[in-house]
């Protein structure tokens, strides 16, 4: 009778340990790190001023002083808008004459840091706020704030 085919016996190969190790310990280092179980989420820590906010801006107080522009609406689709300054000059839809507006108060002693509020109706349109933000930053204005409607 013929020999039965014995299994040959393997030689064993070493395993490479130092990989494994490496990997045991950056997943154990990253266990021991991420968890964080404080609520974070829409936290958010910050140092606000605390002289600023939201407040009414059709009283203010009488110790703030801005220059204000208003933006109103006009014609169908947004395709126009009103500019008046500083509840007075009514200057139409003119960009130029309220930069140049603008600066005829800078000439009168206006400082660059002075406040300047911009205050659209909301249906204004975006691009008139944009316009009349880059007319006060060409008349040289530092301080520009927007103002939210509250119709």
């Amino acid at each position: 009778m013929a020999e039965a085919a014995r299994p040959t016996r393997r030689s064993r190969m070493p395993l490479p340990m130092t990989g494994m190790i490496d990997c045991v310990f950056q997943l154990l280092i990253f266990f021991l790190l991420m968890p964080s179980y404080a609520a974070v989420e829409g936290y958010l820590t910050t140092n606000l001023p605390t002289d600023l906010g939201p407040r009414d801006l059709g009283s203010p107080p009488p110790d703030i002083q801005y220059v204000r522009i208003e933006l109103h609406d006009q014609g169908p689709e947004g395709k126009g808008v009103r500019i008046v300054l500083n509840d007075r000059q009514v200057l139409g839809a003119n960009f130029k004459a309220l930069q140049s507006a603008l600066e005829d108060l800078k000439r009168r002693g206006l400082a660059s840091a002075f406040p300047v509020l911009i205050e659209p109706t909301r249906a204004t349109r975006h691009r008139w706020v944009v316009r009349a933000m880059d007319a006060a930053v060409a008349a040289r204005f530092e301080d520009i704030r927007f103002a939210v409607p509250y119709e």
